[in-house]
C-alpha cells in the first residue's frame, strides 16, 4: 500500500471541520437519499448473515439520519461522528422529537465508548473514506472490533478507487427554485490515491439573500484486497464485498463496495 503523505492531505484538525459550514444545512443537502432504501438493504445483509442485532453503533453518523432510522427499528443505538457540528444537529432534532438516542463526538480511530458493546456497527455513506491516512483506519477497525461482542457485524460502504478516479463524485445543482444550490468538483491524484473534492454552496436565506461559502473534502481511494487485509488484521472473519444495494460479488467498475465482517 502507498503510504506517501503530501502537504495537501488533511490533518485531524482539517478533517473535523470537513462538515462545519453544511452541517446545518445537510439534511437539506440529503433530502433525496432514500434512505428507507438503505435500510432495507441493511436487513437484506443482516438476513444473510441471519443476525439479530438488538445493540448498535451508527459510526461516523453525520446528523443521525440513519441513526434515527434504526431506533425507529427497534435498536438500541449510539450515533459517533467525528465533526461536533453535524453531532450538534443530531441531538438537536433529537431532543425535538424526544428520541432516547445518545451522541457522542468521537474520532472513529479513538473510538472509547466504556462499557459498551455492541452486536452491530453500521458506517455508511462511504464516510471511511474520510479517514485518508490507511494507518488511521486499520486503528479504527481495531477499534470496533473492541467495541463489538464476539460474532458482532461490522456492515459498511466505502467508494471505490474506480468511482473516484473516474470523478463520480463531481454533480450539480443549480435550479433556482432550490433553496440549496451547489457545485462539487473532484479531483484524483494517483500517486497518493487521495482525491480532492471542492464544494461551493449558495443558500437563499428566508429573507431572499444568498450566502455563499465552500468546503473542501478528501477521500482515499482503498482497494478491495487492503480492506479485506485490514479488518482480517483487526480480528474480523467471515468478510463479503457487495457490489452496492446487491447481493452480487464486485466487478472492476463497481463503484460503491458494501462490505460485511463478522468478529471471531
Amino acid at each position: 500500500m502507498n503510504n506517501e503523505r503530501t502537504a495537501a492531505e488533511p490533518a485531524k484538525e482539517e478533517q473535523q471541520r470537513q462538515f462545519a459550514a453544511v452541517a446545518p444545512l445537510y439534511d437539506l443537502l440529503m433530502h433525496d437519499v432514500p434512505y428507507s432504501a438503505w435500510i432495507e438493504y441493511l436487513r437484506k445483509l443482516l438476513a444473510e448473515r441471519n443476525a439479530r442485532p438488538r445493540h448498535v453503533l451508527d459510526l461516523a453518523c453525520g446528523t443521525g439520519n440513519v441513526t434515527v432510522l434504526l431506533s425507529a427499528e427497534g435498536y438500541a443505538v449510539i450515533g459517533v461522528d467525528i465533526a461536533a457540528d453535524m453531532i450538534a444537529e443530531a441531538r438537536r432534532k433529537a431532543s425535538e422529537r424526544v428520541l432516547p438516542i445518545q451522541y457522542v463526538v468521537q474520532d472513529a480511530a479513538e473510538l472509547d465508548l466504556p462499557g459498551q458493546r455492541f452486536d452491530l456497527c453500521v458506517s455508511l455513506f462511504d464516510s471511511l473514506n474520510y479517514i485518508t491516512d490507511p494507518a488511521r483506519l486499520q486503528q479504527a477497525m481495531e477499534r470496533v472490533s473492541l467495541h463489538l461482542t464476539r460474532n458482532g457485524l461490522f456492515l459498511f460502504d466505502m467508494n471505490s478507487e474506480y468511482a473516484l478516479r473516474n470523478r463520480f463524485f463531481d454533480q450539480s445543482n443549480r435550479a433556482t427554485d432550490d433553496r440549496l444550490r451547489y457545485d462539487w468538483e473532484s479531483e484524483y491524484f494517483p500517486d497518493t490515491r487521495l482525491c480532492r473534492i471542492k464544494m461551493r454552496f449558495w443558500y437563499r436565506e428566508n429573507d431572499g439573500r444568498e450566502t455563499v461559502f465552500d468546503e473542501e473534502h478528501w477521500q482515499f481511494g482503498y482497494r478491495e484486497d487492503e480492506i479485506v487485509q485490514m479488518l482480517q488484521n483487526a480480528g474480523f472473519a467471515d468478510i463479503t464485498a457487495y457490489q452496492a444495494y446487491t447481493l452480487k460479488p464486485t466487478h472492476r467498475a463497481s463503484d460503491r463496495i458494501f462490505y460485511v465482517a463478522r468478529k471471531a
